[in-house]
């Protein structure tokens, strides 16, 4: 990425919250880091939901370069949306004595068990982007260190005020989501918070776009045969909507119906540069959010506090600044 002004307000930001990592978190940072003993460079492992999302796969890259820069090895794998394989990267992890684990859920309701089987292994667990359903570890005592994330609610909040402003108040709209992502819920929430408000605009169909371009193409043409006269696609991330406006074009209903919400990808931005059926969006930084955990990871295996939650800025996305935003957008 191009570095810009806007660029290095986000380091800065990233400075300011790595230097604010002082609030007292509930394990004690020592008692974890008796595997980094063993090596002059602990190994982290990363286990992504998926590595075909550009999203996290800029996520992993990044956060190998600055794991590297701290002299520290970062492995990373991909899960592909599958909680078994999931699983079966974390025992590894577990049986290579790893020093700390990122993980992304596949599945936030079932992730638990990861948790504490890496606890067990008395291996210090994070979660970035997304995190694991709190219920499905705290009751039998599990913990995760810290949780990085974009503000996802506000996210949605964005996303619900440019639906409100592009419908005038009024009309049919579709909804992809996700609903295995604690993320995703999150931004349903805030998109939620302000269209209730609306009676004028209804939600004729909301159907699952498995976070991926061909899974928001299928469902978005779904929508649109069942239901004619939407006006506009609420996606809560750049491949979904990438693909809603695959759909939209198959159809021949450009200029009739819009795709707005998360947006953060290259050619998400540049979609909604062009206007043509991207109306607005919403920008996230992965590159962000794993360079913060990964310094937190490194703080709590030299003995330093870390805060157990982070949330990093979410960027509204108009024609008119897109251009400003780019150099932020992943590939």
């Amino acid at each position: 990425m191009k570095k810009m002004p806007i660029k290095m307000m986000a380091m800065a930001s990233l400075i300011t919250l790595v230097a604010g990592c002082g609030a007292v978190t509930t394990s004690s940072p020592g008692s974890a880091t008796s595997n980094s003993s063993k090596s002059s460079k602990p190994v982290i492992g990363m286990t992504l939901m998926t590595l075909t999302n550009p999203y996290f796969s800029e996520m992993a890259s990044s956060a190998k370069a600055d794991a590297a820069k701290l002299g520290m090895k970062l492995e990373y794998e991909g899960a592909n949306f599958s909680q078994a394989t999931q699983l079966s990267q974390v025992d590894a992890f577990i049986q290579q004595h790893v020093s700390a684990v990122m993980i992304a859920p596949a599945d936030a309701g079932s992730a638990g068990t990861l948790v504490l089987a890496l606890n067990k292994a008395h291996i210090p667990v994070f979660t970035i982007d997304t995190n694991v359903e709190p219920s499905s570890y705290k009751s039998q005592g599990g913990h995760i260190v810290e949780f990085v994330q974009s503000n996802n609610y506000k996210a949605g909040v964005i996303a619900g005020q440019e639906m409100v402003k592009y419908l005038h108040g009024h009309g049919h709209i579709g909804w992809l989501d996700f609903p295995l992502a604690t993320s995703v819920l999150q931004r349903d929430a805030g998109f939620e918070s302000v269209i209730k408000k609306y009676p004028g605009i209804k939600v004729v169909s909301r159907l699952n776009g498995k976070g991926t371009t061909p899974g928001g193409l299928s469902a978005t043409a779904d929508m649109l045969e069942a239901h004619p006269h939407i006006k506009a696609i609420f996606d809560i991330n750049a491949p979904c909507g990438l693909g809603a406006v695959d759909a939209i074009r198959a159809a021949h209903k450009v200029g009739q119906v819009a795709v707005i919400g998360l947006s953060g990808s290259e050619q998400a931005v540049s979609a909604i540069q062009n206007n043509s059926v991207y109306k607005y969006g919403v920008m996230q930084e992965p590159e962000l959010e794993s360079k913060i955990e990964i310094h937190s990871i490194y703080n709590y295996l030299h003995g330093k506090k870390v805060k157990p939650l982070i949330l990093t800025s979410v960027f509204r996305i108009t024609k008119q600044d897109a251009a400003h935003y780019a150099p932020l957008a992943y590939k």
